[in-house]
C-alpha cells in the first residue's frame, strides 16, 4: 500500500511492462476524518504526516479491503467501524507523530445503554455517531470498550441481535423475504448468507428442521401424559 499527501507528484508505477493486468484501489480521505479520528483517539485534532510512502502491512492491507468489499450489503454501523478501524490504525502505527492510545477503563453504564438501544432498535440501521452520543463516549474509544466489556464487536452484536429475532418469525411462519426486511438486512440474499455463518444452515431449513422438532416433542408430550 502506498500513501500519497494532497499535492504530490506521482505516478502509478514505474514499471513499463507488467506480466499481466493488474488493478488499483484508490481511496481519497478528506483532512476532516483524520481530524476527528485525532480528537477521538487523543483529543487533539491534529492533521498527521506519514513519513513512509510504502507499507508493507499485511494487517493494514486487510483492513482497507474490508472496507472496500460489499458495501452495499454492510449497515451503517458496519462501515462506521470499518473506517475507523482504518483511520486509526494509521494514526497509532504510521504518522509522523504517533497518537499514543490511553488504557481502556470501565463502563458498563454506558455500554448497558447501548445494548439495550441495540435490542429496541435492532432492525434500524444506526450510525456509531448516535451510539457514541448515547454512551457519552468517543467512536473509537466505544468500539474499544464495547468489545471488552460484551466480548464481541458492536457488528457482530448487532448481528446476533437480528438473526435470533429472525429464528423467532422463522419459526412463527413468515415468509423469508419479509423476515430479512424486519430484521434489518438488505435484502433476502444477504439474509440467507449471513444466517448460514451463524447458524450453519440456510433460514429454509432452519424453518423446516425447528418446525418439525416442534411438532415431534408435542407428539411425545401428549404420549406421555396419556
Amino acid at each position: 500500500m502506498s500513501i500519497i499527501h494532497s499535492g504530490e507528484v506521482h505516478a502509478p508505477s514505474d514499471r513499463t511492462f507488467l506480466p499481466e493486468p493488474i488493478t488499483f484501489w484508490m481511496m481519497t480521505i478528506h483532512p476532516k476524518w483524520f481530524q476527528s479520528a485525532s480528537a477521538d483517539l487523543a483529543a487533539s485534532e491534529i492533521l498527521p504526516f506519514f513519513p513512509d510512502v510504502y507499507l508493507a502491512d499485511p494487517q493494514l492491507n486487510q483492513l482497507f479491503i474490508t472496507l472496500q468489499q460489499k458495501t452495499d450489503l454492510q449497515s451503517q454501523l458496519e462501515r462506521d467501524i470499518n473506517l475507523w478501524n482504518l483511520l486509526s490504525y494509521l494514526l497509532t502505527n504510521y504518522a509522523e507523530n504517533r497518537l499514543v492510545v490511553s488504557p481502556l477503563s470501565s463502563a458498563r453504564i454506558a455500554i448497558k445503554q447501548v445494548c439495550d438501544y441495540l435490542h429496541a432498535h435492532f432492525a434500524t440501521d444506526v450510525t456509531l455517531d448516535q451510539l457514541s452520543e448515547l454512551a457519552g463516549l468517543s467512536r473509537f474509544h466505544l468500539s474499544r470498550v464495547f468489545r471488552q466489556e460484551i466480548g464481541l464487536s458492536l457488528t457482530a452484536y448487532q448481528t446476533q441481535l437480528r438473526i435470533s429475532h429472525a429464528k423467532k418469525l422463522l419459526v412463527e411462519g413468515m415468509a423469508i423475504a419479509t423476515v430479512a426486511s424486519l430484521t434489518g438486512f438488505y435484502d433476502q440474499s444477504h439474509f440467507g448468507w449471513q444466517f448460514k455463518r451463524h447458524v450453519g444452515v440456510t433460514p429454509g431449513n432452519y424453518r423446516e428442521t425447528t418446525l418439525d422438532f416442534l411438532h415431534e416433542s408435542r407428539g411425545m408430550c401428549q404420549f406421555i401424559v396419556e
